[in-house]
């Protein structure tokens, strides 16, 4: 009996012994999957660093404890798509280039999670529409054509033509997305047109914030932030379906970081219309921001892919804007500084060689505060940076004239473009571009022009 009492008790050691193993094992194939997880990864896919850097750790133990999301999370199941509460600029992706300023074009538009959009460009690709935006999803796309028009296709799909000032001048530039996903709404503003070739080669820069939906939707339009107020004036104006912004009744605009700048094709006249768009709307912006300093003024930094017919009297309009002042603000007689010279805007614009060798930079701007003082203040502005579609011409951000037969401001464009402005404080980081300070031209360096086959 004493042996095969000790016979039964060896056996429940080893049987506890495996068991433990067993539970040892499971733990660390639950560690793996959890670490697969946070690393986008399979677990074959898995190096020794990927589990060295997961594991290791200062203490004793040698084992790190890992955060609560992701020790708790399923196994095999991906992160969540990224939101953006606070909102961000980021850099499009670029074939041959990597880094967290830059964002792919599937992260933007986050498919899975997708509901309904609006989107809008110049140019559009409806390969790279179909691929993005999949048949089950309600789309509205509002894109540049004559006439104007509004056509419905099939049970969920509307293009549109926005109405132009005129049959003969001007495009609709805007690039705007309104994607409505599960339980938000991403508002994403740049300078990238619809397609495989300015998401994946050229650089553009884009304006995204996520805004959570509400457990109670809003009365009346009037309830809305300056932000959204602002973007369901321009849908109004595009002729997009009513039923899109009564949808931002339900949703949280109150963290809104961005102020929104447009321009819209048309002539808008007298106190209340013309200060709205364009390049007098940036004025409004820049003094609401506090930016407006007649003792501090603003050197601009200009990075444009576009120039138009650029001339001293078009730079010192616009920059009188940049500066924030409304010259018709005290009633028709202008105000401002005498116009001599040039005024102190840098245009960014690259070479044929830089053209060449690298990719196209985004409509982009930069203004820069002169400091206040000997001492600089905690959290003092300084200055604000725009990013959207905006290139540096008078189409773009429209003529401020004195109207012949009413003798009131008017302002008039010819295109439709959409960009945001952000204010600039020490803490604020907004990726760039090109390098700073940009280096000015060699001599025997030629601007970069496009022909054009006909």
């Amino acid at each position: 009996m004493g042996d095969d009492h000790l016979s039964k008790a060896l056996e429940s050691s080893l049987n506890d012994l495996k068991r433990e193993m067993d539970e040892q094992e499971r733990e660390k194939d639950d560690l793996k999957k959890a670490i697969a997880a946070s690393l986008g990864k399979s677990v074959d896919q898995l190096t020794a660093r990927d589990l060295l850097n997961a594991t290791m750790d200062g203490d004793s133990s040698n084992k790190r404890r890992l955060p609560p999301d992701i020790t708790d999370a399923p196994p095999n199941k991906k992160p969540r798509p990224e939101k953006y509460w606070d909102g961000v600029v980021k850099l499009t992706h670029v074939t041959g280039f990597s880094g967290l300023s830059f964002i792919t074009s599937a992260d933007i538009v986050q498919k899975s999670m997708l509901k309904k959009a609006v989107i809008t460009a110049f140019v559009s690709s409806m390969d790279w529409i179909e691929e993005h935006f999949p048949e089950d999803v309600n789309l509205c796309l509002v894109t540049h054509g004559r006439p104007a028009i509004r056509k419905q296709y099939g049970s969920n799909r509307v293009i549109i033509h926005a109405p132009m000032k005129d049959e003969k001048f001007g495009v609709f530039h805007t690039k705007l997305m309104l994607l409505f996903h599960e339980s938000s709404l991403r508002v994403v503003i740049g300078s990238a047109n619809l397609e495989r070739y300015d998401y994946n080669d050229l650089e553009n820069v884009v304006f995204i914030q996520d805004f959570p939906q509400t457990t109670t939707r809003l009365k009346s339009f009037s309830q809305l932030p300056n932000f959204a107020s602002d973007l369901c004036d321009l849908l109004d104006l595009m002729h997009v379906p009513p039923s899109v912004k009564e949808e931002f009744l339900g949703y949280d605009f109150s963290k809104a970081k961005a102020h929104i700048v447009a321009s819209v094709s048309g002539v808008f006249e007298g106190k209340e219309n013309y200060r709205k768009y364009g390049h007098a709307r940036l004025a409004q912006v820049i003094k609401d921001i506090g930016a407006f300093d007649p003792a501090r003024l603003p050197k601009i930094e200009m990075q444009t892919s576009s120039l138009g017919s650029v001339n001293a009297s078009f730079l010192h309009e616009i920059y009188t804007s940049f500066c924030g002042i409304d010259p018709y603000e005290n009633g028709a007689k202008p105000r401002g500084r005498k116009k001599e010279g040039l005024p102190p805007i840098e245009i960014i614009f690259p070479t044929q060689e830089t053209v060449e060798m690298s990719k196209l930079g985004p409509p982009f701007i930069i203004a820069t505060l002169p400091s206040s003082g000997n001492t600089a203040k905690e959290n003092e502005l300084r200055g604000w940076v725009y990013c959207g579609s905006h290139n540096a011409t008078l189409s773009a951000w429209g003529k401020l004239t004195l109207s012949r037969e009413t003798r009131e401001a008017k302002m008039t464009m010819n295109n439709w473009e959409l960009g945001v402005v952000l204010p600039l404080y020490d803490s604020t980081e907004i990726p760039s571009t090109y390098r700073r300070p940009a280096p000015l031209y060699r001599p025997g360096q030629d601007a970069w022009t496009q022909d054009f086959e006909w």
